[in-house]
């Protein structure tokens, strides 16, 4: 699943943000295959997600997904992907 993570990976997320979020573990495979637009990377002691969400409601759902699965969140980072991020907080940089 190498998606970019600066494009939309949902219909409808042109004006989500994207987010890392790193899990415990390795996820299996079986559970990779039912997290849709869902960019993953993976070591031995960790499981790197990049996600797309319109806003925190969604953030909070894919989470909350993630615990049902049993996966631990360790850390969750908004990423900053470009000219529509810059647009939302005033392009002061």
């Amino acid at each position: 699943m190498d998606q970019n993570p600066r494009e939309p990976v949902a219909a409808g997320a042109t004006d989500a943000q994207a987010f890392e979020i790193r899990v415990a573990g390795l996820v299996p495979q079986q559970v990779l295959v039912q997290l849709v637009d869902v960019e993953t990377s993976s070591r031995e002691t960790r499981t790197v997600l990049i996600r797309r969400c319109r806003d925190q409601a969604e953030l909070h759902g894919f989470l909350a997904r993630l615990r049902t699965f049993g996966l631990e969140v360790v850390e969750v980072r908004r990423l900053i992907t470009g000219a529509a991020d810059e647009e939302s907080s005033g392009g002061d940089a």
